[in-house]
């Protein structure tokens, strides 16, 4: 929130339509929700329930790209999304790519998951918001597809974190939270940072591409994380990793080539 009212301060901002100011706000409040029901279901169940579950986006949003912004995708993107998915599952279920599914139906019944199929419905939720807050953007701005997405970025993130900000401070007495911040300050500060140039490209690129490609192309994140783990903590490799890393890469090449001959 400093950071976009810094950046607001010191460059000012164009005068935005009503329309991209509408996706803004939405995108604000549904980034804002999404975050603490994230939190929420961290707290109630098993990292390795609640993150596949909340990375499944990419099975959904295709669906609603194309019935709410007539997406139209071809075989090979569709296999792609396929392929990055089930690596994804190939990783958090140690290469039970079967049993994995069965354990995330049997998800539905149990009340505690229930924040992260919350989580997931916001995720894909957001998703579909930002593309249409993007493709408002650029038909206003179309000569600035990078100050876009930073811009569209800092609305979404002071409306969601203010919001959240409401809620800790409605949740918890304030001195744990200062406490905290003294604390942490600098990891915050870093994560801030890396937040505004991770999500911050993906504005960008929304502008330019399809929703259901980008959404499968953001799980290249969990490989980053085990192949991070391997390395720095020194985590076995082992065979299905290996394969998630093969069938991630050959995701991103199909999408790749497909985008490429469009």
């Amino acid at each position: 929130m400093i950071m976009a009212l810094t950046a607001y301060a010191g460059f000012g901002m164009v005068p935005l339509s009503d329309e991209i100011i509408f996706w803004g706000i939405l995108s604000g409040i549904l980034h804002g929700v999404y975050i603490l029901c994230l939190s929420r279901a961290y707290s109630t169940a098993d990292i390795s329930y609640v993150y596949p579950i909340a990375r499944s986006a990419p099975v959904f949003v295709p669906v609603f790209a194309w019935l709410f912004l007539e997406e139209h995708l071809t075989v090979a993107t569709f296999l792609a999304i396929g392929i990055i998915l089930t690596a994804i599952y190939i990783l958090h279920f140690e290469g039970q790519v079967v049993r994995g599914f069965k354990n995330l139906l049997g998800a539905l019944k149990h009340q505690d998951l229930r924040w992260a199929f919350y989580t997931l419905a916001l995720v894909v939720s957001y998703s579909l918001v930002d593309k249409k807050g993007m493709d408002a953007f650029l038909s206003y701005f179309p000569d600035q597809p990078f100050v876009n997405g930073v811009t569209f970025f800092f609305i979404e993130a002071t409306i969601g974190f203010f919001l959240c900000n409401v809620y800790l401070f409605a949740k918890h007495p304030a001195k744990y939270i200062l406490q905290t911040w003294r604390e942490e300050w600098k990891k915050a500060l870093l994560a801030a940072i890396a937040t505004l140039g991770s999500y911050g490209l993906i504005c960008v690129v929304l502008q330019f591409e399809a929703l259901s490609a980008i959404v499968a192309l953001r799980q290249v994140s969990v490989l980053m994380v085990v192949y991070w783990g391997c390395w720095k903590l020194k985590e076995p490799f082992g065979g299905q990793r290996l394969l998630a890393g093969v069938l991630i890469l050959i995701g991103i090449f199909l999408i790749g080539s497909n985008s490429h001959s469009n």
